[in-house]
């Protein structure tokens, strides 16, 4: 692994770590503009010995999938982990800007989250209904942040690197990273007001790549499931604010929203017809299931 970061001499709190290919949109995230507020290394896994090699990208290699890559480099570089008090892990594929970028780093200071994420645009391709952007709000609190763009406090990052090594896919990680902690409610964001877009169907690089390795995203979840004894992967959003300003604190009220705006935008959703399936099933939740944020230790 070439772990050089030549550039990383400023004194910003935030950074941006993207495991890219050749496709990568992060140079649309305004890391090259001198008022950014946030660093960026790009974690490569392509071919091309030329490509992001603007000082600005910090390039690094690491062949692999996303999050044993993430492990690779931190690994190498712990002083990442003491030098930066946020991390935002997204994938290559996300459109995003850089106001948007530098906005939720600050939302997340000023709420003192341990982790959050930008909500997804309506138009993208999308794992789980509710982390699609609810125009109502300004934020949720949820009881589980996703694997696609989480934005981790260093301290929970550094709890969770030794789980990310052996961890291709990610899949498990999204449901042990929000209850960390003693305590974990209000911790945790989805940030409606601060949307970013996926523009690639869902997983179609780590299926290629966890192929050759004979491992599979199910397989990943399903052994830290048995050995943490969650179940399964469903947000809950148990708190809200609102564009006005206002809390909300019923979780079956902020699920009558949340199906009302996604039913009024529907035009909007690139899929469609996985929203009208969906509604139902994310409504049903809101009412019936609890949240558990109880604090998991992690085995050493």
């Amino acid at each position: 692994m070439d772990a050089e970061t030549k550039s990383l001499t400023s004194t910003r709190r935030n950074l941006v770590i993207v495991r890219a290919g050749d496709n990568s949109l992060h140079r649309g995230w305004g890391a090259d503009v001198s008022e950014c507020e946030f660093d960026l290394i790009v974690s490569y896994y392509g071919t091309d010995p030329s490509s992001f090699r603007q000082p600005y990208e910090n390039r690094v290699d690491y062949k692999g999938g996303k999050w044993d890559g993430i492990h690779a480099l931190l690994s190498q570089r712990p002083d990442l982990l003491d030098r930066y008090q946020y991390i935002w892990f997204p994938d290559d594929d996300l459109e995003a800007d850089r106001a948007t970028i530098e906005a939720m780093f600050a939302k997340m200071r000023r709420l003192d989250l341990h982790i959050a994420q930008p909500a997804l645009t309506l138009d993208s391709y999308f794992s789980h209904l509710p982390f699609l952007r609810c125009k109502s709000f300004e934020f949720r609190l949820v009881d589980k942040i996703e694997i696609m763009a989480p934005c981790l406090r260093t301290d929970v990052a550094a709890k969770m690197l030794p789980l990310f090594k052996e961890s291709m896919s990610g899949f498990g990680l999204d449901s042990l990273w929000t209850r960390l902690a003693a305590q974990n409610l209000g911790r945790s964001a989805v940030f409606d007001a601060l949307p970013v877009r996926h523009t690639r169907p869902v997983g179609v690089h780590l299926a290629t790549a966890m192929l050759k390795s004979g491992r599979t995203p199910h397989d990943e979840y399903h052994q830290l499931a048995s050995q943490y004894g969650f179940g399964e992967f469903f947000p809950l959003s148990y708190e809200a604010v609102d564009r006005k300003g206002r809390r909300w604190r019923s979780k079956p009220m902020i699920g009558l929203r949340m199906v009302a705006d996604y039913l009024l935008d529907r035009k909007a959703f690139r899929q469609v017809n996985r929203l009208m399936k969906l509604l139902w099933r994310l409504l049903r939740r809101q009412y019936s299931k609890s949240v558990d944020l109880s604090q998991i230790i992690l085995e050493p």
